[in-house]
């Protein structure tokens, strides 16, 4: 008997109460019809996208370091590359005129797989050089690339507390920043011998990001250091002819024909005139200058000349002199070995490596040391003043005058950071 029955057998049926009766048992095959077809549509799977329309959270990158002495295709073997694809690839770059012998040790080769499927290799060299290999056409296409670098530029200011050096590292800065900057002042100051407690520095810079990496710098805009040993300042300056140097506050070069030390990053131990000579235990004038250096560290030649000597000089072991205009001439001694190239008579210029440090002849351990001579006599080297360069021609002093203003504004703080160029 149906559970309904008894409630249909009260009444007659009016045919309103029909269609009444009759909702009421539709209603409830509706609501499961409906909730059936919800559940299909639910546990269906949409079709995958096409291989090129996959969204970037679809591809996956592997990355292999180029290590020293490989050659490509072991670098593709190593990373697992079928060597199909290798061939095609190589011949792919060898095509574009890819350089095979200029491989260095921390180059990347990565990788690019979609859903699995490898489509592109890159070959990185630095974020302005990467070689990109599209190995889902045929032939292989090879292009050159470079991320989305962003220029930001900033002012970078401090006080020395034990270093030039580590004040700009504990400020989170690069090593190339501190090599541009003490590039830019080698005609003015040692930085190992003359910086003290409480000098300060200015550099206006535009700093190198890929997204939020911090991965250079552009060319030192304009800086300034100012201490015990004196103030300077820098402004690079390119005139309407294309020149491009730094230059003082009157527009003065500041390369002079001479460095002001033939290294970087070392420390007098030993001063210009009459000591107490440390091997013979006497008494003696000392004719030059000792750097106390690691051994092997790079030797400068201070000035263009050209190689008078090179070679075993006695005391002073290992000897590299070089001749230079207006009759000076330079000594380099106790050197562990030479630098390529240098031999009697060969041309030499400013900043050239020349040698290494050692502690060759009469020597109680490893230093540099360096010897000027004018016509023959000896000249304290911490006293010569050498002549500028250049400077910037009267035609252009005007155009210089307005942007070294300009820039002294900002390095003083009177001036906003000038506008990014997007």
């Amino acid at each position: 008997m149906s559970p309904y029955r008894p409630l249909l057998e009260r009444a007659p049926e009016s045919a309103g109460g029909k269609r009444k009766s009759h909702w009421l048992l539709v209603i409830p095959v509706m609501i499961a019809v409906c909730l059936v077809i919800i559940f299909i549509l639910r546990t269906r799977k949409s079709p995958p996208l096409p291989a090129g329309d996959q969204p970037d959270s679809c591809i996956t990158t592997r990355s292999f370091a180029i290590q020293s002495g490989e050659i490509l295709p072991f670098v593709f073997n190593r990373a697992g590359v079928p060597a199909a694809i290798t061939d095609r690839a190589i011949a792919a770059l060898r095509d574009f005129g890819f350089n095979f012998k200029t491989l260095h040790p921390g180059d990347s080769l990565i990788l690019l797989y979609r859903a699995e499927t490898l489509f592109q290799i890159r070959y990185w060299r630095n974020y302005d050089s990467i070689f990109k290999i599209s190995i889902d056409s045929t032939p292989f296409q090879v292009s050159l690339i470079s991320e989305d670098i962003r220029l930001l530029p900033i002012l970078i200011t401090g006080t020395i507390r034990n270093s030039l050096y580590q004040s700009l590292i504990d400020q989170g800065e690069k090593i190339s920043l501190i090599a541009a900057f003490t590039e830019i002042f080698d005609w003015e100051i040692d930085f190992f011998s003359e910086p003290q407690p409480g000098d300060s520095f200015f550099i206006l810079v535009e700093k190198k990001f890929v997204d939020s990496l911090l991965v250079g710098y552009a060319p030192i805009i304009a800086a300034r250091y100012k201490g015990m040993t004196g103030d300077f300042y820098a402004f690079r300056f390119t005139d309407p002819e294309g020149n491009t140097e730094y230059y003082n506050l009157e527009g003065q070069s500041l390369r002079k024909i001479f460095l002001k030390s033939p290294l970087r990053f070392s420390r007098i131990t030993s001063f210009f005139g009459r000591r107490f000579h440390p091997i013979r235990r006497i008494p003696a004038r000392h004719q030059g200058i000792d750097y106390a250096a690691p051994t092997g560290t790079p030797v400068a030649c201070v000035a263009d000349g050209r190689i008078v000597s090179a070679g075993w000089s006695g005391g002073y072991g290992r000897l590299v002199i070089v001749g230079h205009r207006d009759g000076y001439e330079t000594r380099y001694g106790h050197l562990s070995g030479f630098a390529r190239g240098i031999r009697t008579k060969a041309p030499v210029s400013q900043g050239q490596i020349i040698g290494y440090v050692g502690s060759t002849g009469m020597s109680t351990g490893p230093h540099l040391h360096y010897e000027v001579r004018k016509y023959g006599s000896p000249v304290n080297p911490l006293r010569l003043n050498p002549p500028r360069v250049s400077a910037v021609k009267l035609a252009y002093l005007p155009l210089f005058r307005a942007q070294r203003d300009s820039l002294l504004r900002i390095i003083s703080g009177q001036a906003p950071l000038p506008v990014p160029v997007p």
